[in-house]
């Protein structure tokens, strides 16, 4: 199969389907992995997008799906060869992630590890020669990519269930309960729906950790990452079936592990970029 490769549609459109992450988690992933970037680094980061924060970008790929295309490099039965680059992620029922965009069925799906993998891997070798468009939408994908590949409710789990979070669940009690999906709620009221604070200021009250604690989260690839995200995130789906759950218990019990995994994301990103631009 050939490297699959990005394209950029020429009308930008707006896109208005659910999230992964709010906006503010995702320019907190970008501010905490700023602070983590090497000089070099940094400095790329600084020309390649204008002297606009890496967070003024963090969700554009939300905000233009339909424009953020990814050629397969081949022509799949059944499918199509170009599709909108995914935002989740699959995992086998001992929650490994899958590599590829195939099962051996000769059916693509989504898969965003695998894109994601192949947009750093086109950036390492070609950056300083992209053309500025080009370069622009796969820093997009990579910046928004490994944010959302760190939100509970954006793996997919093949036998198992449910899948991506979209399972009817209702918080709250009698006349105050609402009904939503875990997606809805990690979306936007997990953690930045209930804090007062600026995406600045989440990446400093979450960016506590220690050298020694950050590089062994960084340690190994996209793929082992997105296994430490599923083994995380599997429990948080503890009801299987429409039930009510109390909100507030259910934020105590795993808010903080969100907000880990959040920062985990930005120290990964800033491993993936200090790589890429060495």
């Amino acid at each position: 199969m050939k490297k699959a490769l990005l394209i950029s549609l020429a009308t930008i459109l707006f896109c208005g389907t659910s999230l992964a992450w709010s906006t503010r988690e995702h320019a907190t992933v970008a501010a905490i992995a700023e602070r983590h970037l090497t000089p070099k680094a940094k400095e790329l980061i600084k020309q390649y997008l204008g002297g606009r924060p890496m967070a003024y970008y963090a969700s554009h790929a939300d905000f233009y799906r339909k424009e953020m295309i990814i050629d397969l490099g081949y022509e799949p039965e059944p499918g199509k060869r170009y599709v909108v680059f995914p935002h989740t992620y699959h995992v086998n029922k001992n929650l490994k992630p899958y590599r590829d965009i195939t099962k051996g069925d000769g059916k693509v799906f989504g898969n965003m590890l695998y894109h994601i993998n192949n947009l750093a891997n086109g950036l390492k070798d070609n950056h300083a020669k992209m053309n500025d468009s080009v370069r622009l939408v796969h820093l997009y994908l990579v910046i928004h990519g490994v944010g959302d590949m760190h939100c509970p409710m954006h793996m997919r789990f093949i036998g198992r269930e449910p899948s991506v979070g979209t399972y009817n669940v209702y918080f709250g009690k009698g006349n105050k309960k609402k009904k939503t999906s875990y997606h809805g709620l990690w979306d936007a009221r997990m953690i930045s729906g209930i804090h007062p604070w600026s995406y600045n200021d989440m990446a400093k009250l979450f960016d506590i950790y220690t050298e020694k604690e950050i590089a062994k989260f960084c340690k190994g690839d996209l793929f082992t990452w997105a296994e430490d995200v599923a083994k995380a995130a599997w429990p948080m789906r503890e009801y299987r079936e429409e039930a009510e759950i109390d909100e507030i218990e259910y934020r105590k019990k795993y808010q903080q592990v969100g907000e880990e995994l959040l920062t985990k994301a930005g120290y990964r990103l800033a491993k993936v970029l200090n790589e890429i631009l060495k």
